[in-house]
């Protein structure tokens, strides 16, 4: 079998989808499938680049087409690189943003019937459009009812037999479209690095928080903090700590604001080695992330947090879905809000199992030689 996967950009480190599809690519090669990468978008170049990339030592064929050439010349030149690997499948990585600067990708449908023509499609939804939460704005509304057809008319124009999203929330809202989707979890783009004494980075005495990647805002980090400064007080000492990873944006200045003013030691690393993270969340107590619960699936950086073994704490916005759905997350994935930092830290925790990218790939593999698509 012979895929190849289209995203937006594929510049090594830089970008999360990217990374997801290389590392994808590089576990669907470990069995025996042929795969290649089509950057269709690509943010970080100028000029077509068509290299090899490779994955956990596996070469993948790349095709890297940039952002600032017509998107007639993207799609020829997409077109005949594609016949000449000559795919049964095309499976596109879908986030509007990525083949459009301002996430309006018009005619995109157009482009893509055009460069896989009687071939299957598969679409992995990453992200949906705007406009899906209660409190979003009426820019976002409008943005989102334009990004909404664009992935129907989309949906229209190719043979698309296999849909995957990673998160509950965006199932419910690709079943109201009128599509199967399946659910396919995201995986960790950190590989866990089995710690050694040499490698601990904190104190494995206190009970540290870390937060990894980006840091959204109008978290509740005020009441957290002092949550988290009241509890530890309470134990006679402030045996915690605050560590800061990834590229988290400037609203990690606030975190540090909140915390450093109750006395809490905050050390903010920045961007690591793969290595180096994988060892931060081996030693670390508790994950944090600022996504609301409703999309935290679709985090990279809570997949590694869970496939290091850590609770995770959702500390977030107060935003829900604008449209009602059920989800269900197991019991290492708990929600702060105002009040209850006591009761999570006094819930017992258990080792669960994480589905790796080994496993991930398999359920790949396995859906789509399934038909599932049904079109209202």
């Amino acid at each position: 079998m012979r895929i190849i996967f289209i995203c937006g950009s594929l510049e090594p480190g830089k970008d999360g989808v990217g990374d997801y599809t290389r590392r994808l690519c590089g576990e669907l090669l470990k069995q025996g499938v042929t795969v290649g990468m089509l950057a269709y978008n690509d943010k970080h170049l100028h000029n077509k680049m068509e290299t090899i990339q490779e994955s956990d030592g596996y070469a993948i064929p790349s095709l890297r087409l940039p952002h600032t050439w017509k998107s007639k010349a993207r799609c020829k030149e997409a077109k005949a690189w594609i016949d000449l690997q000559n795919p049964e499948w095309l499976s596109l990585q879908f986030v509007p943003y990525a083949f459009h600067n301002k996430g309006v990708p018009v005619g995109l449908g157009r482009q893509l019937k055009e460069m896989g023509t009687n071939r299957k499609w598969h679409i992995m939804f990453h992200e949906l459009w705007l406009g899906l939460r209660n409190n979003d704005s009426i820019k976002f509304r409008v943005i989102g009812f334009l990004q909404r057809k664009i992935v129907y008319f989309l949906i229209k124009k190719i043979n698309l037999e296999v849909v995957h999203t990673h998160t509950q929330f965006y199932i419910a809202e690709l079943l109201n479209m009128g599509l199967s989707p399946n659910y396919l979890p995201i995986f960790s783009n950190i590989p866990f690095n089995k710690i050694t004494s040499e490698n601990i980075i904190s104190d494995i005495k206190k009970i540290t928080f870390v937060i990894f990647g980006t840091i959204h805002p109008n978290a509740p980090v005020k009441q957290f903090a002092e949550e988290v400064f009241d509890y530890f007080s309470s134990k006679k000492e402030l045996n915690c700590n605050l560590i800061i990873i990834g590229k988290t944006g400037a609203e990690h200045n606030n975190w540090v604001k909140e915390f450093h003013l109750l006395g809490i030691d905050v050390k903010v690393y920045g961007e690591l080695k793969e290595e180096e993270v994988s060892y931060v969340l081996q030693d670390a107590s508790f994950g944090i992330t600022t996504n609301p619960i409703f999309v935290v699936e679709k985090s990279g950086t809570v997949a590694a947090m869970r496939e290091h073994n850590l609770p995770v704490i959702i500390v977030a916005e107060n935003t829900r879905p604008k449209n009602d759905f059920k989800f269900n997350f197991d019991s290492n994935m708990v929600e702060y809000k105002v009040g209850n930092f006591c009761r999570l830290m006094n819930k017992k925790y258990d080792k669960l199992p994480y589905r790796g990218v080994s496993e991930i790939s398999i359920q790949f593999l396995k859906d789509i030689n399934v038909e599932q698509l049904t079109l209202k």
